[in-house]
């Protein structure tokens, strides 16, 4: 096969692995938006059947990624040797709300195991930073340096002008497509093209310098937090399905006849037991003699085996996801200190694995985005985060002070362990700076005034 190189290669190639990848992706996101995989049923399913079962399913993958996405919060921003935040870094960070931006990737990233990242420039020149959903983005990677995209493709839909447009980029490269939102727009019931691959219309080009300004973010094992253990999470679905089946069918007690009765009367007539049997309040029924009414009894035990075992298999979850209990379970607030300790841990070290593997991609956006600015730029950036231990400020003020008795630099105190963002210390600093100004002033001695002669009286004319 012919290595492809130009837009037009790339797009047929790239459109037909998004339209592969989407049905895992689709899958994936089910579980963090509440519209998980229905717990198993019967063949002949109702829609008011539907309906139930989806009150079974509780949003556990979107407790997972949050557990850990809350503790992977980018704090500062530095290029090349400088011991300050740069200010070109942070108005580039402001202007592309990089803290929702950055924040979306990396959900994309712990939910369907990938997230993107890429770098444009807006009419003025300024750099233009966007996320860019997996459903919609895919990249085709360098299989030596899979952290570089060789090409990529982004699909979407405009509704209004009755379009799909696609970006595709390759080495040097941007191409524009397009095509009808309909496979059939000419006919009068049209219908809607639901595939990324086939009918597209190339149109404008726009070249670059480099590999494309694509940036990927990939999660430990290519997978997503919760991936490996999505058997768990349709375990406790179909757990809660049961006991919520087990409640319904015991609201309404189940009634027997114990004895025969007559199918018909007299005359020979059917005899409707139902019509006569009405549960009713002060309804009172004449039984023959010999004949006995069963009614079912409500098993509390039963009940509460399944939600004991609903426990068991969301503490499992919880286990092997490295999430604290107590996020998935409230009273796993009562579990031992020890145990408690550990489970944080876990998440700990585990959200400082994937900072390291977030670092290097999002230096590598802010890099491209100063390129933008200055195609010269070639000074390293490296991105700070904040700890994931989540300490209380108590312990962190301890730990300072403890820091600063061994004369460890004032910057690095409150950014490391005091958790402040870096732009805050800059400004921090300025207003540290203006009050030992202050104090130093208030502690000048004042020298004292020269006395004033008197002045002479005037006798009166």
């Amino acid at each position: 096969m012919v290595q492809p190189t130009t837009p037009e290669d790339w797009l047929p190639i790239l459109t037909k692995r998004l339209d592969d990848r989407r049905p895992r992706i689709d899958r994936l996101r089910s579980y963090v938006n509440g519209h998980a995989p229905l717990p198993e049923a019967g063949k002949n399913v109702r829609a008011s059947w539907l309906e139930f079962q989806a009150k079974a399913r509780t949003n556990f993958g979107a407790l997972v990624v949050d557990a850990l996405a809350e503790r992977l919060i980018c704090n500062g921003v530095m290029v090349g040797q400088s011991e300050t935040d740069d200010d070109t870094v942070r108005q580039i960070w402001l202007e592309n709300r990089m803290d929702i931006a950055v924040s979306d990737t990396i959900r994309d990233m712990l939910t369907v195991s990938i997230g993107y990242m890429v770098v444009g420039r807006d009419s003025v020149g300024r750099p233009v930073i966007t996320s860019e959903q997996p459903e919609f983005m895919y990249a085709a990677t360098d299989p030596l340096q899979p952290w570089k995209a060789r090409a990529g493709v982004k699909v979407w839909r405009d509704e209004d002008a009755q379009e799909d447009y696609a970006y595709v980029w390759a080495e040097g490269q941007r191409q524009k497509f397009s095509r009808s939102i309909y496979s059939n727009p000419d006919a009068r019931s049209k219908k809607l093209i639901t595939k990324a691959y086939g009918s597209w219309t190339p149109g404008e080009q726009e070249p670059y310098t480099g590999a494309p300004p694509i940036v990927v973010f990939e999660n430990h094992d290519s997978s997503g937090e919760f991936e490996p253990h999505t058997d768990i999470l349709d375990r406790i679905n179909k757990g809660i399905l049961d006991r919520l089946v087990t409640t319904a069918m015991q609201a309404f007690r189940q009634r027997a006849v114990e004895g025969g009765l007559p199918p018909t009367d007299e005359a020979g007539n059917p005899i409707d037991y139902a019509s006569i049997f009405v549960p009713a309040p002060g309804a009172l029924w004449e039984l023959p003699e010999g004949i006995k009414i069963w009614e079912s009894q409500e098993s509390s035990q039963g009940i509460i085996a399944m939600l004991n075992a609903v426990k068991d298999d969301i503490r499992d979850l919880a286990s092997v996801t490295r999430t604290p209990t107590p996020m998935l379970v409230p009273d796993g607030a009562n579990q031992s200190a020890a145990g408690s300790e550990f489970s944080k841990e876990g998440l700990v070290m585990k959200a400082k694995d994937r900072i390291a593997r977030i670092k290097p991609s999002l230096n590598e956006v802010l890099a491209i985005a100063l390129r933008v600015l200055n195609p010269e730029f070639k000074e390293t950036v490296s991105s700070s985060f904040a700890d994931p231990t989540n300490v209380t400020t108590a312990e962190k003020y301890d730990a300072a002070t403890k820091a600063k008795a061994v004369e460890v630099p004032w910057r690095t105190i409150m950014i490391s362990i005091l958790g402040f963002s870096a732009a805050d210390v800059d400004n921090m600093a300025v207003e540290r700076e203006e009050e030992q100004q202050a104090l130093a002033a208030a502690a000048t001695p004042v020298a004292p005034a020269a006395p004033v002669a008197p002045v002479p009286a005037v006798a009166n004319a």
